[in-house]
């Protein structure tokens, strides 16, 4: 048997000692805890988020969901910001849950609470916007 009649063979032992040990080894030490955390952080670039509300802030809670086969985890989002960027960064965060969070055994439930709480956040977001401007609106008219 040739080295070009063994090649298959010799790639499909590569792949198979890769997923069995290489893959494996990576999520215990680390992989885990900072799979897809790139694009996480990602979603919050050009955004301005205030560690605390200044006026004409809006506030927003939001859950992202990410995970390889059986392991999951959830990540709660406590958003200050301006209402133009936090619609902008919910619908980042949509985003990424809709493509990372599908990754694990929560596929099945990601998409409706990820979608649920999105209109419900979003609702919030634009309820709050309205009020900050007639509370602006009402104090110009009373100076």
């Amino acid at each position: 048997m040739t080295l070009l009649e063994r090649l298959p063979y010799i790639l499909f032992g590569i792949v198979v000692l890769l997923v069995l040990v290489a893959f494996p080894l990576y999520l215990l030490f680390g992989g885990l805890r900072t799979f897809a955390l790139g694009p996480l952080r990602r979603c919050y670039e050009g955004i301005e988020i205030h560690d605390a509300p200044r006026p004409g802030d809006v506030v927003f809670l939001y859950h992202t969901y990410r995970g390889l086969l059986l392991w999951f985890t959830q990540d709660e989002h406590r958003v200050a910001a301006p209402p133009a960027d936090a619609e902008r960064l919910l619908g980042r965060l949509l985003r990424f849950n809709l493509t990372w969070g599908m990754l694990s055994y929560g596929m099945l439930f990601v998409p409706f609470v990820s979608l649920g709480n999105f209109y419900s956040q979003r609702r919030s977001i634009r309820a709050q916007a309205a009020s900050n401007a007639a509370s602006v609106a009402s104090e110009e008219r009373s100076a």
